[in-house]
């Protein structure tokens, strides 16, 4: 099943030097429901297309595009709690897994995190690792260059979902202590994608 977007606004919402002086770690929320527009904008800033050549907001080595989004919504509107992809060509949710049972969320996270499960939805970024490698094996140092690109690329991600959060007023945090079994296992992730990041977003508390 998949479900069209809201289209995202492309009109600068606030400064970028407002919203990177104001950008904070966001580990309390609310129980409000997320906006689908607001999931919308945000999914844009990380991996939207941005022109006609098909580039991204987030930039990629040689093109590649190896991340690939997988959200966990617990509380958007419009939106029934499960596992979807984002489909970034037409800026669409393809839902491929149902709701996730309760105490799942909870146990993503090394140590006590309790924000993966208070948050309104989870972003996981996964990566085709593998593929990344493989594709940027010639340059030194072999087997690790293309793994570096994409945690570059996953940062820059992380950043501009952060910085769009900011200027849209609602709370997210980046979770990089997770256990990677467990978080390919609850975002129904196939063999050749490797979790590379997790970002909570939901109403943060005043």
């Amino acid at each position: 099943m998949v479900f069209d977007l809201p289209a995202p606004e492309q009109q600068d919402s606030k400064s970028l030097v407002g919203s990177i002086a104001a950008r904070r770690s966001v580990r309390e929320y609310t129980n409000a429901l997320l906006p689908i527009g607001v999931l919308s904008q945000l999914l844009w800033s990380a991996q939207g297309v941005t022109g006609p050549d098909t580039k991204r907001a987030t930039p990629s080595a040689g093109g590649l595009y190896p991340l690939h989004l997988k959200i966990l919504v617990q509380r958007v509107s419009e939106l029934e709690p499960g596992i979807y992809e984002y489909q970034a060509d037409n800026h669409s949710l393809k839902l491929i897994g149902n709701r996730v049972p309760e105490g799942a969320v909870q146990v993503l996270g090394i140590g006590d995190q309790p924000w993966l499960e208070e948050a309104a939805l989870i972003i996981g970024v996964t990566a085709k690792l593998g593929e990344a490698v493989r594709h940027f094996e010639a340059q030194p140092p072999q087997g690790e260059r293309g793994a570096r690109y994409v945690y570059m690329e996953t940062g820059a991600l992380a950043q501009n979902v952060h910085l769009q959060s900011t200027a849209l007023g609602v709370g997210c945090v980046l979770v990089a202590g997770f256990d990677d079994p467990r978080v390919k296992e609850v975002l129904r992730l196939p063999a050749d994608l490797d979790p590379t990041a997790l970002l909570c977003i939901g109403q943060r508390r005043t």
